[in-house]
């Protein structure tokens, strides 16, 4: 499974008090959590600058009014 090169990531910015967004570089792909209403991906779990990490996106559940 190829995954993507970046993603935006979504995150709390505290001094704005609001989310944020941010496009992470993506070295390695090891797959995502989805949402259990929509059933998009809502985290993903990549190696970025050398590290392991959880990367939070924006879910369809988001979109919906």
């Amino acid at each position: 499974m190829e995954g993507p090169s970046e993603i935006n990531s979504v995150f709390w910015n505290e001094a704005k008090k609001l989310w944020d967004y941010k496009m992470i570089k993506v070295d390695e792909y090891f797959g995502f959590t989805e949402c259990q209403q929509c059933r998009k991906p809502i985290s993903h779990n990549v190696k970025t600058e050398g590290e392991f990490k959880m990367v939070y996106v924006k879910c369809a559940c988001a979109d919906r009014k």
